[in-house]
C-alpha cells in the first residue's frame, strides 16, 4: 500500500460532501494505514442558490437517491429547508486544527446540518458543537474573526482553483484524481491505480533471487 493521502476537498453545505465523507471513512476501515486529509472547499461564498429553485429540487431528488444507495443517514430535507452558510464552520474547523480537535469537529459539523438539520451558519449552533467537541465556545466565534483563519481559508481556496478544481468532493490520490460523491469500489480503483504506476507490488522473485 502506498503512503499517499487520500485527500479530500469539501464544503460542510454540500450534500454530496456528506455521503463522500462516509464512503471515505468506510474505505478507510478496508484499508490499513490510508490516511484522510481534509481541505476547505467553499462552494457558495456569494451565498447559498434559492431553495425553491429547479436546481435545489433536482439536487434534493439526486441526493435522497444516493443517500439510500449508500445507506447513509441524513435530511435531503436539508437543502430546501435549511441552507446554512459555511464560512463560519470552515474557520472554525481551521481553528480546530490548531487544538486537535479536527475529525471530532469536522463529524460534529456535518451531522448537525446533514442529520439534525441545524443551521451551521448561527452562533448558537456553533456554540453547541464547540461544546461537545470540548472547545471553547467564546475561543471559537473570536477565531472565526481572526484574519490567520480567514487567510487559511483563502488559500485553501487558491490552492483548489489552481489545480482546477470547481466542485467537491474531489479525492486526490498521487496524480489521481476522482469527482463527486464516489462509491468506495471507485475510490479503491484510483488508489490501486496510483500505487501501480508508481510501481508499488507484492512479493516476487527475480535473478537474485525472492
Amino acid at each position: 500500500m502506498s503512503t499517499k493521502k487520500l485527500v479530500v476537498y469539501s464544503d460542510f453545505i454540500c450534500p454530496f460532501c456528506y455521503i463522500g465523507k462516509v464512503n471515505a471513512e468506510r474505505l478507510q476501515q478496508e484499508i490499513p494505514g490510508l490516511e484522510l486529509e481534509w481541505r476547505e472547499f467553499e462552494l457558495h461564498p456569494e451565498g447559498q442558490p434559492d431553495s425553491t429553485s429547479p436546481y435545489m429540487k433536482q439536487a434534493y431528488e439526486n441526493v435522497k437517491m444516493l443517500a439510500d444507495r449508500h445507506g447513509i443517514d441524513m435530511k435531503p430535507e436539508v437543502l430546501t429547508e435549511v441552507t446554512s452558510d459555511s464560512r463560519k464552520a470552515l474557520l472554525g474547523f481551521e481553528f480546530a486544527k490548531d487544538q486537535g480537535k479536527e475529525a471530532q469537529y469536522r463529524d460534529t459539523v456535518f451531522h448537525a446540518y446533514w442529520v439534525e438539520g441545524k443551521n451551521i451558519g448561527h452562533d448558537d449552533v456553533l456554540r453547541e458543537i464547540a461544546e461537545k467537541v470540548s472547545l471553547d465556545p467564546d475561543e471559537l466565534l473570536h477565531a472565526i474573526e481572526n484574519p490567520v483563519y480567514q487567510n487559511r481559508l483563502i488559500d485553501s481556496m487558491q490552492d483548489a482553483q489552481a489545480q482546477g478544481i470547481t466542485g467537491v468532493p474531489t479525492y486526490q490520490y498521487g496524480e489521481m484524481t476522482s469527482v463527486g460523491a464516489q462509491p468506495i469500489s471507485v475510490l479503491k480503483r484510483m488508489i490501486e491505480a496510483e500505487n501501480e504506476k508508481d510501481g508499488a507490488q507484492g512479493l516476487y522473485c527475480g535473478p537474485d533471487g525472492c
